[in-house]
């Protein structure tokens, strides 16, 4: 098990899935199973800055945080946190307008890397449980007990659910990470694809808005750089990939009407890149804008979430670096 979780650990540190995430004061080893604690965990609040990387808020009590995502309306945000009595890391769902925050699962494993359906109804998680990390589904209310969505012999971390309800992409916590394509509907030990030659390290897919294109993080142009490829959402297929970025670029997210993709450029800068997609059954074309720089974001950022508007960004800081009174 401890093997297990090094693993998954070493995926993630360099996958930058959903979230900002300030590699600061980790968690140290104990808790009710005495394992090492989560390596980037962060030890502040979950906090929001603007475009121009001014804090305009922040949510929650300060705790020990990791992964989140917020919901496709923008009105919930699914979060990682340990317990603050036992360092069991579950997660969470905090409603922003009421400030509200339930708890979300309890198991003694470790639940991590939520993701919303398009509708905003389930969440697709994964927890090390049964001893490697499978992918478990829950209502979003919380009104019914998690149940086994995937399951195969390599661990896996789900990123993106397509907006038809029909795909999810999920990234494999080996070495090289790849991505693979697999359908929401049939048996839980299910085959997925490969949406990218696995001889290549690729990692953070995303679906567009529109569910007709994919973009993410790849080495197959040489470097680590963002790629954009055409997704037909009738056959799960994809098409050659375009890239996007020059000089290196990690873990893109789409503004929700899927005119801009925002990612973190090679020296940490958010970019924010405008586009202009195309895609009929004919022809599937892109065109972008020049990469603006938004804001420096702190060293050692992983993950990020922007909200769907694309006015905001959350991630969660150490409580020193936001302003707030000791």
């Amino acid at each position: 098990m401890r093997k297990a979780v090094i693993t998954f650990l070493a995926a993630v540190a360099g996958s930058g899935l959903f979230i900002f995430l300030f590699v600061a004061k980790a968690q140290q080893p104990g808790g009710p199973t005495g394992k090492a604690g989560p390596k980037g965990g962060v030890e502040g609040r979950l906090t929001w800055f603007d475009r121009q990387g001014k804090i305009v808020g922040t949510v929650e009590e300060p705790g020990l945080y990791r992964t989140l995502a917020i919901s496709p309306d923008g009105r919930r945000i699914a979060f990682e946190r340990a317990d603050p009595q036992t360092q069991n890391r579950d997660i969470w769902i905090h409603e922003i307008a009421g400030g509200k925050t339930t708890r979300f699962t309890s198991d003694p494993g470790w639940e991590a890397f939520p993701t919303w359906s398009p509708d905003g109804k389930r969440i697709i998680f994964t927890s090390n449980r049964s001893g490697v990390y499978e992918l478990y589904h829950k209502a979003s209310n919380g009104e019914a007990p998690e149940e086994l969505f995937y399951q195969s012999s390599e661990g896996k971390g789900p990123t993106s659910w397509s907006p038809d309800g029909r795909f999810l992409i999920y990234y494999s916590l080996g070495q090289p990470t790849h991505l693979r394509l697999l359908a929401t509907a049939g048996a839980a030990d299910r085959k997925s694809v490969p949406l990218v030659d696995p001889e290549f390290t690729s990692i953070s897919g995303r679906f567009s808005p529109d569910g007709r294109w994919l973009a993410y993080t790849s080495n197959e142009s040489g470097k680590n750089e963002i790629s954009v490829r055409p997704f037909d959402p009738a056959s799960g297929s994809v098409g050659k990939p375009v890239t996007i970025t020059n000089g290196g670029g990690r873990s893109p997210a789409w503004r929700g009407d899927g005119k801009e993709i925002f990612y973190i450029a090679q020296d940490g800068t958010m970019m924010a890149l405008e586009l202009n997609t195309r895609n009929t059954n004919a022809s599937a074309r892109l065109q972008t804008g020049s990469p603006k720089p938004l804001f420096k974001a702190p060293s050692g950022v992983l993950f990020w979430d922007p909200s769907p508007d694309g006015k905001r960004f959350l991630m969660p800081v150490p409580e020193r670096d936001t302003g707030a009174n000791p």
